[in-house]
Order: C-alpha cells, then sequence, then structure tokens
C-alpha cells in the first residue's frame, strides 16, 4: 500500500479516535488529568482505533483509562530498599519483629513519608499498558476456559495491570513463564478446574506462604514481583495469588471484610469462578474450596463483605453525590471500587430496619445519607449507607446479623450518632440496644480482651494436679491439689494444710493436656520456694520456645506446652524438704489478662462516643471500679502494651466481650 495511503488512514484514524474521545466523558475526563502523559494515552487509544480487529482492545484500553484517575503508587529508595523484608521472612527461625529490627539498624525505620507519590494517569505509557493488554488479550482467547469468561469479567479480573496499590511493574510475562507451564497442556474448560491444577503446581516448585500481620510500618503494598516472595499479611498473599492466576488466564478478584464483626481487623482472600458460576475461595495459597464449604468466611462474624473492582462503582458514587459532598475515606469517589457480595457469604443476612424508637430523643428526622458503622478500637468504622425514604424510614440491606452496630451522619470529618449502639440477634433478628446506665455496683476487671480464643488452654487445666513427694521419681506421690474448674484469672492462689514437707513438688497436667500451664509458684507461709526447675523435656513446637522450664521463668507470657499429650509435667527439687502451705498458677494465656502495672482505662458508651471512667494502675492482676453501670457497655484500652481490645457487657458479673 503506498505510504501516503496509510499516514493518510492512520490521521483518520488519529481523528476518529480524538472525536471518539470528546464524545466519551469519562474517558475526555480521565486525559484531562493527565497533563504532559496525555499523549502516552492516546498512543494506546491511536493503536487499538487503527484497525477494527482491535475494537475489544480499544474497549479494553477505555476501561483502563476512564478508571485509572485515583490510583497511585509510592517511589523511593526506602520501598526498595525494605523490599526485602518479604524474602527474609523465608527465614521461618527469624520472628518479624527481628526482621525489622535488623533492617532499621542498616536503614533507619521505614518512613513513607520519604518517599514520592506517583499517579497512575499521570506517569503510565503506552509501552506498559499496550504490553499488560496484549498478553491479557493473548491468554483470555487461547485458554480453553476463556469462551465462558464474558467481556465485563475479563475487564474487571482479568486485565487489570494492578491489584491495589502497588508500585505498577510489567508482571504478566514473569509470572506465566514461571507458573504457566502446568497449564500449557491442559484440557480443562473450567477456570476453577485450572487454578487447582495451577495452585499445586506452583506449591510443587516452592514453599507456601509465611502469613505475618507484622509489617514495616506505613509500607504499601508490595509490587508484584516482591508478591513473588510469597509471604506477608492476607493481601500481600491474595497479589500473589491474583498475578498467578491472572498471567494465567483465570480470572479472579478480591474478596474482603472491611472489619470483623468480633475483633479490630479485617480480612481479605481471592474468590474465582467456574463456567457455571458458582464461586470459589482461595485463602492464604490455601485449597481452593467451593464458597458455601468455606467455613471461616461463612461462619466469621462480619458485617459486609465486599468484592475489589477495578473500576469506580459510579452508580452509589452518584447516589452519594446527590445527597452529599462529605463522605468517610473509604466511600470517596477513587476509594468507592468495591461492590456488595454480603448475601454471598452470609447464612444471617437481612435488610436492617432501624425502628424509630432506636433514635435519640430531639434528633431531627432524617432524609440524607446515614452510616452503619461497627466498633473497632475507640473508633466507630463505617461499613454501609443508605439514604433515608421522604418518610424518615431507615433501611440497610443485606447486613448480617450478630455484630455490634450504631447510626450516625458524617459531616466535616465527624460522625454524630444517632442511636446507642446495638445488635441484631441472629435467629429473631431482634434488636437489643446497649446504653450507659449508672448503677450502685462494683466493676471487677480480669482481662483487657476476649478469653474466649484461650478456652482450650484454659479447658485443659481442669483436673491437672499438684503433687508433692520425697523421692524425685515421684514414686507414689501426695496430691496437694486438683484444679476442678476453669480458671478465670491470671493467678489462682490455692491454700494448702497437709503439715507434712516434701522435697519434690511438681504440676502434672491432666489427659490430652498437653501440660498447659503458664506460671507456677510453691509457698511456704510468706516464704516463696526456690529450686531446682525439673520435669519432662520437650516441647509441641519442637523448638525450645514451649519448654517445661517456662513454668518457673517469673513471665506469664511463657507457657509450657509438651509434645506429648498426656505425659508432661514440671516442678522443682527444692534441695530440702519444706511444707507446702500456698500454691498459685495461671493458665497458658495469649497475654490478655490483667498484670500488675497495668495501666488500664475504661470507657463507657455515650452519646457523643466513649466516655472515660478515668485510668487505673493495677496492683494485682485485677482492676475495681466503683459505682459504674452494670448493664451498660463498656471498652477497656490498657496503656502499657497489648492491642488487643473490644466492647464489652456485664452478665451476672462476667465481662461479655462484643
Amino acid at each position: 500500500m503506498n505510504s501516503n495511503v496509510i499516514a493518510f488512514l492512520i490521521c483518520v484514524a488519529t481523528f476518529s479516535v480524538g472525536c471518539s474521545h470528546k464524545e466519551n466523558n469519562r474517558l475526555e475526563e480521565a486525559l484531562s488529568l493527565a497533563g504532559e502523559n496525555r499523549t502516552e494515552l492516546e498512543k494506546v487509544l491511536n493503536r487499538y482505533a487503527a484497525n477494527p480487529a482491535d475494537t475489544l482492545k480499544y474497549r479494553a484500553a477505555c476501561f483502563l483509562i476512564e478508571n485509572m484517575p485515583g490510583y497511585y503508587y509510592y517511589e523511593g529508595k526506602a520501598l526498595d530498599d525494605w523490599a526485602v523484608y518479604f524474602k527474609c521472612l523465608d527465614d521461618n527461625a527469624k520472628k518479624p519483629e527481628e526482621i525489622i529490627d535488623s533492617l532499621s539498624s542498616i536503614y533507619g525505620a521505614f518512613d513513607v513519608g520519604s518517599l514520592k507519590i506517583k499517579y497512575d494517569i499521570e506517569t503510565l505509557d503506552s509501552a506498559f499498558l499496550c504490553d499488560n493488554i496484549d498478553r491479557a488479550f493473548e491468554t483470555w482467547r487461547e485458554v480453553p476456559w476463556g469462551k465462558s469468561i464474558s467481556f465485563a469479567d475479563f475487564c474487571e479480573y482479568l486485565l487489570p495491570y494492578r491489584f491495589g496499590n502497588e508500585k505498577p511493574v510489567a508482571w504478566r510475562k514473569k509470572y506465566r513463564e514461571l507458573y504457566a507451564d502446568s497449564l500449557k497442556y491442559t484440557e480443562k474448560d473450567d477456570a476453577v478446574s485450572a487454578a487447582i491444577i495451577l495452585r499445586d503446581a506452583i506449591l510443587k516448585k516452592r514453599k507456601g506462604p509465611r502469613f505475618t500481620m507484622i509489617r514495616p510500618q506505613g509500607y504499601p503494598n508490595p509490587d508484584a514481583f516482591t508478591a513473588d516472595d510469597l509471604n506477608g499479611s492476607c493481601d500481600d498473599v491474595n497479589q500473589f495469588t491474583a498475578f498467578a492466576f491472572r498471567a494465567a488466564g483465570i480470572p479472579c478478584a478480591g474478596d474482603y471484610m472491611p472489619v470483623r464483626g468480633n475483633e479490630n481487623v479485617g480480612h481479605s482472600w481471592v474468590s474465582l469462578k467456574n463456567s457455571q458460576n458458582e464461586y470459589y475461595t482461595i485463602d492464604y495459597f490455601g485449597n481452593i474450596n467451593y464458597l458455601s464449604d468455606t467455613d471461616a468466611n461463612r461462619r466469621a462474624t462480619k458485617a459486609k463483605v465486599y468484592r475489589r473492582t477495578f473500576s469506580k462503582n459510579r452508580t452509589m458514587i452518584d447516589k452519594l453525590r446527590r445527597k452529599t459532598q462529605s463522605v468517610p475515606v473509604d466511600f470517596c469517589e477513587d476509594a468507592y471500587r468495591f461492590q456488595d457480595v454480603t448475601r454471598l457469604y452470609s447464612n444471617y443476612v437481612n435488610d436492617l430496619f432501624i425502628p424509630d424508637s432506636l433514635i435519640y430523643d430531639g434528633a431531627e428526622k432524617q432524609t440524607g445519607v446515614l452510616y452503619l458503622c461497627i466498633p473497632s478500637k475507640l473508633e466507630w468504622i463505617p461499613v454501609d449507607w443508605v439514604v433515608a425514604s421522604k418518610k424518615g424510614e431507615i433501611v440497610f440491606t443485606d447486613v448480617e446479623a450478630g455484630c455490634l452496630y450504631r447510626v450516625g451522619e458524617y459531616a466535616d470529618d465527624t460522625f454524630t450518632f444517632l442511636t446507642d449502639p446495638f445488635t441484631v440477634r441472629k435467629q429473631t433478628r431482634e434488636i437489643k440496644t446497649y446504653a450507659s446506665r449508672e448503677e450502685d455496683k462494683p466493676l471487677v476487671l480480669f482481662s483487657k480482651y476476649s478469653l474466649e480464643g484461650e478456652n482450650l488452654f484454659r479447658d485443659r487445666m481442669i483436673g491437672g494436679a499438684f503433687e508433692a513427694s520425697a523421692n524425685a521419681s515421684f514414686r507414689n506421690p501426695d496430691t496437694l491439689f486438683v484444679i476442678k474448674s476453669k480458671p478465670f484469672r491470671l493467678y489462682h492462689r490455692v491454700e494448702i494444710s497437709t503439715g507434712k514437707a516434701y522435697r519434690y513438688v511438681r504440676y502434672k497436667g491432666p489427659k490430652n493436656s498437653f501440660c498447659n500451664v503458664s506460671e507456677i509458684q510453691f509457698f511456704s507461709d510468706t516464704l516463696l520456694l526456690k529450686g531446682k526447675v525439673i520435669g519432662t523435656p520437650g516441647c509441641w513446637q519442637n523448638d525450645g520456645s514451649h519448654e517445661y522450664t517456662n513454668a518457673f521463668d517469673g513471665k506469664t507470657e511463657t507457657s509450657f506446652d509438651h509434645n506429648t499429650a498426656s505425659d508432661g509435667w514440671t516442678g522443682l527439687d527444692l534441695g530440702r524438704p519444706c511444707k507446702i502451705t500456698k500454691i498459685i498458677y495461671s493458665p497458658r494465656n495469649n497475654d490478655n489478662y490483667i498484670k500488675k502495672g497495668n495501666t488500664c482505662e475504661l470507657f463507657t458508651v455515650s452519646r457523643e462516643g466513649w466516655q472515660s471512667l478515668g485510668a487505673q494502675t493495677a496492683s494485682s492482676d485485677s482492676l475495681r471500679y466503683d459505682v459504674v453501670s452494670g448493664k451498660g457497655l463498656y471498652y477497656i484500652k490498657c496503656h502499657s502494651e497489648g492491642n488487643q481490645e473490644r466492647p464489652f457487657i456485664l452478665e451476672d458479673g462476667k465481662m461479655i466481650f462484643l
């Protein structure tokens, strides 16, 4: 073809693309934000507009560019230096805290403020975008299951060049070369079946992930090449999963709960669907399970589950804009890239009607945007929103029962609450409120967080026996005390009155207890007895971290966990016969009990938020507050150590954490 004709056709194509830019308001709006980078983005559009065979690629390019504004990443030396942290996690002998300390000694503390923020719309060039689009289409068209992938799903869950806000890199070629060979000759026509083959093949080639929520403070999402280390948080592992699957032509999404209903953190995993539109999930790069069989996700207490999308949820954004310009950060335009999939994951989902009786007296009739919030630390986190009807009715759709909620308005970066906290009972859907009421009843606190997760440790002490003997083999020992009930506090004191003297004393755990115990003290009158620690060597962890000596190291946060279920014991050779008059013991624990020296502050719920009832420094393993409600909602914050905190109520004097 004549070169002049080719030049003419290119000019026509360029002109037509320019016209289509102006006709596509969202695309033109995005291009207008690109600044000097507009030329690079138009190169992409012009390339695919010039060939009628590339119509879908042109639409895909429009999809990426239209939704690009708002995406950003970081660049800087500290980001590159600290990326080695994820590689260092391969050494399971090193604790994440130790790795962070080592890197800090070399590079100084990680400082995200030292990094430069770069915006995709202003920096991504045509070569990067075209490479991503061409490779995504190549895999879509060649995999046997590609015919069941719609163009819409392709755009959202296979085409995107990024998974979160990580630094963009050209990852598709490397990931395909490393991992997709296992699918090269497969005849599977189902994406889930292919994903199972791929996941198993990857784990035959390399180790599984090391999971930890401990990361360099402020470190952004790792880029795709760093994510290949397959270590870190659930989000970090999800990134690897998504890159590996998408490089192999398997569309997948990131599903997540913003905050768990009974903890202060959220959780995320990867979802994918088969050719029958049935969903499966993969969590921590573990087994790929049918969604209905995924206990961790279906049984976990959660208010909402969302699915991340590359595109902005413009329907919901426009609806919000029509009512307000002041929204929480998670619902602002750039962040609103998710869809509600709670109904897929919940057995207790329902529409939540907020009755007028729940609204505070004196509150104005509601006609604006209202938020459903759940607690996290001393904050209330918005997880859903709704516009009140013209009649003032407030209905949140697809809400899971069982969580602690509160409804509020948002303006000027502040929430104004309209209701007391409340729960929705799972079976009856009855709403139960928690408001502060003062009564002349003392409040005695033994823990700063729920002990439900430690029931296994506490139950393992029931039937445990303290024994004494004149011989080191404990032949025909005398039983000093048998634990009859589950421990409820850090230190339990037992008075002994045998009148006999013994050289050898020990604690022997009951059957199937692994002799779990944290700390033991033997007394003769007021004298704390010392001696040589004796017992059965070996711990379940097989790393020396939970040996029998831990029961006498003076630290309640360490414990004994024997490597056999029923043969373990730990004790003292006192060196001479001594009368035993008192025993103090502590259950194995996660360091959530009140400890002597802890400075804790108690809060009660109020209309404005949380109201302090004062701080105390514990002089023992409990705290006492006088003249406070026995029916309200409370919160205890330990200023000394730890970060596990949840609201709680009192029932028959017991702390029930919500």
